[in-house]
């Protein structure tokens, strides 16, 4: 046994009494807190209108079926078989509904001292965890949050989003930073990954507003679109959509834009582009598939073979719009590098091109002229003569022939009468002389 020195075991006796009273003291606090009181004042806050400027208000109804505190493992609160309700904004439309297995919140004791509290936490849901802190201060929220494995199998907010329901697990990561703790100041990254998506189940029907025929809904296939993942960077407010891009055997999707966010979260507008090629194997296998890009080809079919939808609205009311062009204000980025889809033509016997003619033979070039030795001797100038009058060959006696001149000719028309002739009567033209 090792022997402690008397002025240390003096020490420690006058540190031990103190730290016995603190501890009876917390255990006298943790056995006399009321929980219940607790447990409802945390589902007022939780349930709060974010627009009331409530800390932590998430806007939807919040139960807890078991609350406990925590005091070993840090002082904090857990509770149990937690659910949240969203409220509907349409008439008729039924609530979502969303459960937390369990949930744990230590809270930074040294934090809430110098008014910079401080929050850690762990949650099970979805069949996976969620993990994270939050540091609030009057200045500014620190968030980092890391999710893996929430199995998204018909999750009611991208059912309602996208209009059919969606199997996946997602995986992801929030490094972001709140000025005065608004969504519409929000600087980070958000990284996010989703294995093994499947959109459809053979039995949700499509609808897509703006086309008469669609509008009515068309039952859709069991899609998959393999792994999607894709980064949001944000700025000041201003959240960039990079990289958002899936590809399997059946589609190739890409997603371009950004977000203006706002606040409350759910309020924030999107400003999207979507694309998506279906391959030739999908088209024969699911004819419904083929029924649909012919009737948005119209609007939606791009020259580079990509089925385009405008995406805008609020987060919580997506509007997708079929069209060859992105929205105004959206570049549309070359995705990453994807295998072609088999081209239409695949499994068709053609008959093979003809075989391209050979080119002409080169013709020599042409002899040069020959130099010659002296120029050609120039003709003389014709003389040139007076202009006469005009002439006429009269025939003649033994077949020579006279020039006559123009008074001559009409000498000749029209003779000088006799003195022996009588004169024609008044009014009578003179005749000719046979």
């Amino acid at each position: 046994m090792i022997a402690i020195p008397p002025r240390l075991r003096q020490a420690l006796r006058y540190a031990g009494y103190p730290a016995f009273a603190l501890a009876v003291a917390l255990s006298t606090l943790f056995a006399t807190l009321p929980r219940d009181r607790i447990k409802d004042k945390l589902e007022s806050t939780l349930s709060a209108d974010p627009m009331s400027g409530t800390p932590g208000a998430l806007g939807m109804e919040v139960s807890i079926g078991d609350l406990g505190l925590t005091l070993f493992t840090g002082a904090g609160l857990s509770g149990k078989n937690i659910v949240l309700r969203s409220r509907p904004v349409r008439t008729g439309e039924k609530p979502a509904r969303y459960v937390i297995d369990d949930a744990t919140v230590h809270v930074g004791l040294f934090g809430l001292l110098f008014n910079r509290p401080s929050y850690s936490f762990k949650a099970h849901l979805l069949s996976g965890t969620v993990r994270g802190a939050l540091g609030l201060s009057p200045a500014e929220q620190d968030i980092d949050i890391d999710a893996d494995g929430l199995v998204l199998t018909n999750l009611p907010a991208l059912q309602d989003a996208l209009g059919l329901p969606v199997q996946g697990t997602l995986s992801g990561k929030i490094d972001a930073v709140a000025p005065k703790s608004l969504a519409a100041n929000l600087s980070g990254t958000v990284e996010l990954a989703i294995d093994e998506l499947v959109i459809g189940d053979g039995k949700a029907k499509l609808s897509v507003p703006g086309d008469p025929f669609l509008s009515q809904g068309v039952t859709f296939p069991k899609l998959r679109l393999g792994r999607l993942a894709g980064k949001v960077v944000m700025d000041k407010g201003h959240a960039r959509l990079e990289n958002i891009a899936a590809h399997s055997p059946d589609v190739d999707i890409t997603l371009d834009g950004y977000i203006e966010l706002r606040d409350p979260l759910s309020m924030s507008q999107l400003h999207g582009y979507l694309k998506f090629r279906p391959s030739e194997a999908l088209l024969k296998r699911e004819p419904t598939v083929a029924l649909v890009t012919g009737a948005i080809a119209a609007n939606a079919k791009r020259a580079d073979g990509y089925y385009g939808f405008q995406l805008s609205g609020p987060l919580m009311a997506i509007f997708p719009l079929p069209n060859v062009n992105p929205p105004p204000g959206v570049v549309v980025k070359s995705g990453p590098d994807l295998p072609p889809t088999v081209p239409a033509t695949a499994g068709l016997h053609l008959p093979p091109p003809p075989p391209a003619s050979p080119p002409p033979a080169a013709l020599p070039p042409p002899p040069p002229d020959p130099t010659p030795s002296e120029p050609p001797p120039e003709a003389p100038e014709p003389a040139r003569e007076s202009p006469r009058e005009p002439t006429r060959e009269a025939p003649r006696e033994g077949g020579v022939t006279t020039p006559l001149t123009g008074r001559a000719i009409l000498h000749e028309l029209h003779p000088p009468p006799s003195d022996d002739s009588p004169a024609p009567p008044a009014g009578e033209a003179p005749q000719k002389s046979e």
